[in-house]
């Protein structure tokens, strides 16, 4: 999912819209709703299953108390289990703590008390249990109208490439604050490593640090090709052969470099005057030879003559002595080394491997990403993402800039590796808020409602099909199970009506002789009274049973027999 720290807002997203949830391996059918609805249905889906068990309890009741009233062995007990049967805390009280203690000698019983304790652990355990299965995560589908992904102008227009910096820097400095406060679970999915290889014919140490990291589309967002996987593995070597030379002839050093160690594509100077605390300048390289989605790029770190208090080693921030500002004893040294990289972005899908540029079916099979989205992600992903992310963040991009007072930083505590190790996380952060990221630009963003400045939108002002398959996620949403909040409603009916029509059109209906209705309106018809002892006392039958004699069954007989006991022997009756 996608790792942002900025609120989505509402006009960005849709609600109560069916979708295709991507989570890692495939996809979920999935509907969104705000979170205080889901809160709801989660409390709506708990009272559906207690429901569901008690007419399974009640089901499994009436089979056992048809049993006895056929075999003419039914108990005191179990009238008054059947009675209280839409509670399952009463029916295990009423086992448990009975009135009458004669029951303990009835062999049936303690299966009865089993199949109780069964259903009321199964009941609580499954109201806790099951409602939160209808909830899969925060997404929602985005909202087309939201998406904004400006189209870059020539080189030639800085004007227009000032601005659209302007209105990206934010996404930017958001992956690096979520880089610097990322949790363990995020710093797992991205590996750096140092090595040192060992020193130059001058004696500087020669250093690499190897990075890699991949995103999936699931946590991109892409709702039909979540398994989509981008593989990035890149490595920036200490370079000291793209110096040309070291000056100081205005009392202060400047160094000046040959881009890719080549004069002709481009000489950089460094010197103090680039800003208080280092500061890095980053450069997409010529294309080398080697595999499909090679790619080089330069970061050249601008940390001579700056001022430390403590001495540092690193190939970056080499300190010699020297008395300066506010009692530091440290400067960085002339001739550091520059950061030559390289970076492979390989694309897989089911097995296959292709390049930014073969994002389709012909590449790989199966994979029908619309053309739109294809010009997206080669837009923001089609160079290293460290390097826009770099030029984005300026001079907060050195994790040693930020962590300097002024015009003096911590040499002893500054190292490229922490340098490159800040900038891949933010740059895997940014890569998985890629689409994202195209819903948060301000308002005043060029190319909004502009076919010709927005990727998204074609010429007559329409978004592009297949461009906002993706989701986006916020706090403010809940994800639903469309399989769950379909199928839990479904089985708690399923329950009801079988309940229903085992009790009233088949021959279990027989028990609802035990009901306290049909008990009460049979011993009303005997002309019985409470007698003020907790029992009933018969006064007189009925004169057209004296007349008819014993009913030899139905739901007559099974009730006589009880009142009869009553006048007999009060005691035994509840």
């Amino acid at each position: 999912m996608g790792i942002s720290t900025a609120p989505q807002l509402r006009q960005t997203y849709l609600i109560w819209k069916r979708f295709e949830m991507p989570i890692q391996g495939g996809t979920r059918d999935a509907i969104a709703v705000r979170s205080y609805v889901a809160n709801q249905l989660n409390s709506a889906y708990t009272l559906m299953i207690t429901s569901m068990v008690m007419n399974l309890w009640c089901i499994l009741f009436a089979l056992a108390f048809f049993y006895m009233l056929r075999r003419q062995k039914h108990h005191h007990v179990s009238t008054s289990l059947w009675n209280k049967r839409a509670s399952l805390t009463d029916s295990l009280l009423e086992v448990l703590q009975p009135s009458d203690k004669t029951h303990w000698r009835q062999w049936w019983i303690y299966p009865v008390l089993f199949i109780i304790l069964f259903c009321w652990i199964a009941q609580n355990v499954l109201s806790i249990i099951i409602p939160p299965y209808i909830i899969i995560g925060n997404a929602a589908p985005v909202n087309p109208a939201a998406i904004l992904a400006p189209r870059l102008p020539p080189s030639s227009e800085s004007a227009a490439l000032a601005r659209i910096s302007s209105s990206e820097a934010p996404m930017a400095l958001r992956a690096a604050g979520s880089a610097q406060v990322a949790s363990a679970n995020t710093q797992s999915r991205v590996s750096v490593s140092s090595t040192t290889l060992g020193t130059d014919k001058s004696g500087d140490t020669i250093s690499r640090v190897d990075y890699r990291y991949s995103v999936s589309g699931a946590d991109m967002g892409l709702q039909k090709y979540p398994t989509l996987l981008l593989e990035v593995v890149g490595a920036c070597t200490t370079e000291y052969g793209w110096l040309l030379n070291s000056s100081n002839s205005n009392g202060y050093t400047n160094d000046t470099y040959a881009r890719f160690g080549n004069s002709s594509l481009g000489v950089t100077s460094l010197n103090l005057f680039d800003g208080p605390a280092p500061v890095a300048f980053f450069y997409n390289g010529p294309k080398p030879d080697g595999p499909p989605g090679n790619m080089t790029w330069a970061a050249f770190v601008s940390s001579v003559d700056r001022l430390s208090y403590t001495s540092g080693s690193d190939p970056i921030y080499t300190t010699g002595g020297a008395a300066g500002l506010g009692g530091t004893r440290h400067a960085v040294r002339p001739g550091r080394p520059v950061l030559s990289c390289w970076q492979t972005d390989t694309w897989w899908y089911e097995g296959r491997s292709s390049t930014i540029l073969g994002l389709n079916s012909t590449a790989l099979p199966g994979l029908d990403l619309s053309p739109g989205l294809q010009l997206i992600l080669a837009r923001y992903l089609g160079t290293p993402r460290i390097v826009s992310i770099g030029r984005l963040l300026g001079l907060s991009a050195l994790l040693s800039s930020t962590t300097s007072i002024g015009n003096i930083f911590d040499a002893e505590a500054s190292s490229a590796f922490s340098d490159i190790q800040r900038l891949v996380l933010a740059a895997y952060i940014a890569t998985t808020n890629t689409l994202t990221d195209l819903t948060l630009y301000p308002e005043n963003a060029p190319g909004r409602d502009n076919g010709a400045g927005n990727l998204a939108i074609d010429e007559g002002g329409n978004v592009k099909p297949g461009v906002a398959d993706f989701v986006v996620w916020s706090p403010d949403i809940t994800t639903l199970s469309v399989k769950a909040i379909i199928i839990i409603p479904v089985l708690s009916l399923v329950f009801w009506l079988l309940a229903l029509s085992l009790l009233r059109w088949t021959p279990l209906k027989r028990v609802n002789e035990l009901d306290a209705t049909v008990l009460h309106k049979a011993l009303h018809e005997h002309g019985a009274q409470p007698n003020g002892r907790g029992t009933w006392t018969i006064n007189k039958p009925p004169k057209d049973e004296e007349d008819r004699g014993p009913s030899p069954g139905g739901s007559t007989s099974g009730v006589k027999e009880p009142v009869t006991n009553v006048r007999e022997a009060p005691k035994e009756e509840s």
